[in-house]
């Protein structure tokens, strides 16, 4: 045990075994706590089924699953989609069972004759702040994205492992690990080499913005494309256009000022020309 503290390689087998035991129990803690539960319910919206738009909002959020809703009421026959994109309630169509398309048929039905409600508005308006309410509170409470920051914490370890080996070679008076003969001051080469060498295995661990289930969002993308697909292409491409917020009209331009013309005495035509009146007291713009 002496060994692993006062010796050269000790030491750097000693950090070496900690990083690695870092890694180990990180690992255990993800596969058999934190992830069990997500599992879990991520193999139960496999087998149990999941309704298009919240199979959107699990894919791409609130945006998504108003444009998959917007498909779904299409397709029943709830809106009326013109050529620019713009969606009206045909005050007919199939009766909705979800909370959220109910809502949203309902808001629908609200809009003044003659008007028309677009994809952006359903995704912005504060009119439709329940309508996104309804989606998020039906979807199931399934971590997508990678989390616990595992990778920036196996960096944090990896720094504070290669501090901890200079620190503790430098009072041991330790030789050079591999290299017995020489000076003392590589161990700081051999300190970043091990920082370099961990950090490498911290950037393996998920990113925290990877998403986490393949064979979850496999499922989404097949049930979001249901009532997507059952539209034709070109009420569907419609549909994407009014997606997007137009741009406001350019301001309007200053007004141009053209020069006057005057009639002389003698019968001519001349420009007219402004003076600056602040030279009327100097006699001119020559004066002093």
């Amino acid at each position: 045990m002496d060994w692993l503290l006062t010796d050269g390689d000790g030491i750097f087998t000693f950090w070496m075994l900690v990083f690695a035991g870092c890694n180990v129990l990180r690992g255990a803690y993800c596969l058999v706590i934190r992830d069990r539960r997500d599992r879990r319910a991520v193999g139960e919206v496999i087998t149990g089924g999941l309704h298009p738009v919240r199979a959107s909002f699990l894919l791409g959020g609130t945006d998504s699953a108003a444009m998959t809703a917007v498909c779904a009421l299409a397709d029943d026959g709830v809106l009326r989609v013109s050529a620019d994109g713009g969606l009206r309630h045909t005050h007919r169509g199939r009766p909705q069972s979800s909370p959220a398309l109910k809502e949203l048929s309902e808001e629908m039905r609200r809009t003044p004759r003659g008007e028309t409600t677009k994809l952006y508005e359903i995704r912005e308006s504060f009119r439709f702040d329940r309508f996104r309410m309804l989606v998020a509170a039906e979807s199931p409470s399934v971590r997508t994205k990678a989390s616990g920051r595992s990778q920036t914490l196996m960096m944090v370890a990896a720094t504070v492992i290669a501090l901890g080996m200079g620190f503790h070679a430098g009072p041991a008076n330790a030789s050079v690990p591999f290299l017995p003969e020489a000076d003392r001051t590589v161990w700081l080469y051999v300190c970043m080499g091990f920082w370099f060498a961990g950090s490498g295995v911290a950037a393996l661990w998920p990113s925290e913005r990877r998403r986490r289930w393949k064979a979850l969002d496999a499922y989404c993308r097949g049930r979001q494309a249901v009532p997507r697909s059952a539209l034709p292409a070109t009420t569907y491409e419609a549909i994407v256009r009014s997606g997007v917020r137009p741009p406001p009209p350019p301001p309007p331009a200053p007004p141009t000022r053209t020069p006057g013309r005057t009639r002389n005495p003698d019968g001519s035509w001349s420009d007219g020309v402004e003076v600056d009146s602040s030279c009327g007291s100097c006699g001119g713009c020559g004066g002093d």
